[in-house]
């Protein structure tokens, strides 16, 4: 294979690529990036068998074949290499890279031992506004778990309808849920859990701008646009029924300044022991934030509100209220509040689409 193109275009490419691969003891070449030159397209391919992307770069295609590269060498020496054209040459093994400037040669391995990226029979196919989906997925994936010990918590929770795509995630403790409406991309209903490493490539690789091509086949799922694909496993297993938690009414409801609360919580977590924990009381015009510690010392702060229903007390831990609280959105924090043990629910004023559910993590 040889190919010219220019250096930043490989180096923001392999870049991205990098990051979906792996050290696997039995099959080393998944620590690689597979090199593909075709006729009339040049790409850069990696994977660790759960999840895969194939990226796209133009360039001026000398001759067609493929070769391996070690990624992280492949990364470091591009960073090294100021000058703005790259010819890439593989043979026998061997990736050599040349510039006016510089030659460097890597040794690879058998580009016929790389594995291939699943072809995936699609049941589904939608189409989305990167904007949309790269917005929707961030304000769900605080509430994801971090662990594996639900497999099927470990991941974002998607759910299609026609018009629509419903995006949930929990780790017990917490619920995110995003509904975005009046798709006309989204044809026909269905039900998939992404895994959460999927879940945080395609928000590191995905685009500002354009459409997003989904594709959901049985146990599999590919998101494609203009330049690139990531393929990935699904996870096997049921989302639970989380709509049956979310309760009806509540007895308090405050609507507050987004920035101000986010401000006051951060103040009042300098103080929080190692629960993480702070106080909010509300009262119909004001929400006090307070924090006690008995080794560092205390602080009460507060801010104005806008409130209905009885005043009370209740105790969150800060990191999971900021993560809502700043997911939400908006200029206007709406929290619905039950009590001190019931579960509270966090809004932006003016909008439905977006619900955050939070247990408080003790009575007072």
């Amino acid at each position: 294979m040889k190919i010219i193109c220019t250096t930043n275009h490989l180096r923001a490419a392999v870049l991205h690529v990098e990051r979906f691969t792996s050290r696997h003891i039995t099959l080393p070449i998944l620590s690689h990036i597979f090199l593909y030159v075709r006729e009339k397209k040049f790409s850069l391919i990696a994977t660790n068998l759960e999840v895969g992307i194939e990226y796209l770069i133009p360039g001026k295609i000398q001759k067609p074949g493929a070769a391996t590269a070690p990624a992280k060498l492949l990364s470091q020496l591009l960073q090294s290499i100021p000058d703005e054209t790259i010819t890439l040459e593989g043979e026998q093994g061997k990736l050599t890279l040349r510039t006016l400037n510089t030659t460097a040669t890597l040794i690879g391995l058998d580009p016929k031992d790389f594995p291939n990226l699943p072809i995936i029979k699609s049941e589904q196919t939608f189409t989305v506004a990167a904007s949309l989906l790269r917005g929707a997925l961030s304000q769900v994936v605080p509430a994801m778990a971090t662990n594996n010990l639900k497999p099927e918590l470990s991941g974002v929770f998607c759910e299609t309808s026609a018009g629509a795509i419903t995006l949930a995630a929990t780790d017990s403790f917490r619920l995110g849920e995003k509904t975005l409406t009046n798709l006309d991309g989204v044809k026909s209903s269905g039900l998939c859990i992404i895994p959460a490493r999927t879940v945080q490539e395609l928000l590191r690789t995905m685009p500002e701008e354009g459409e997003v091509r989904v594709s959901v086949g049985e146990n599999q799922i590919v998101f494609e646009w203009e330049g690139a694909r990531i393929l990935s496993s699904l996870i096997d297993g049921t989302f639970p029924p989380y709509k049956n938690l979310i309760p009806k009414a509540y007895e308090t409801t405050t609507v507050v300044n987004r920035n101000d609360l986010v401000k006051k919580i951060r103040l009042a977590a300098v103080f929080s022991t190692r629960l993480n924990d702070v106080s909010l009381k509300v009262t119909p015009s004001a929400i006090a934030i307070s924090t006690v510690n008995a080794e560092t010392g205390a602080t009460t702060t507060e801010l104005p509100a806008k409130g209905r229903g009885a005043a009370g007390t209740v105790v969150f831990n800060y990191r999971y209220l900021l993560d809502g609280v700043e997911a939400a959105g908006g200029e206007l924090t709406v929290l619905n509040l039950n009590g001190a043990s019931g579960p509270a629910l966090i809004q932006g004023h003016g909008d439905s689409s977006y619900s955050y559910l939070v247990m408080p993590i003790r009575s007072t």
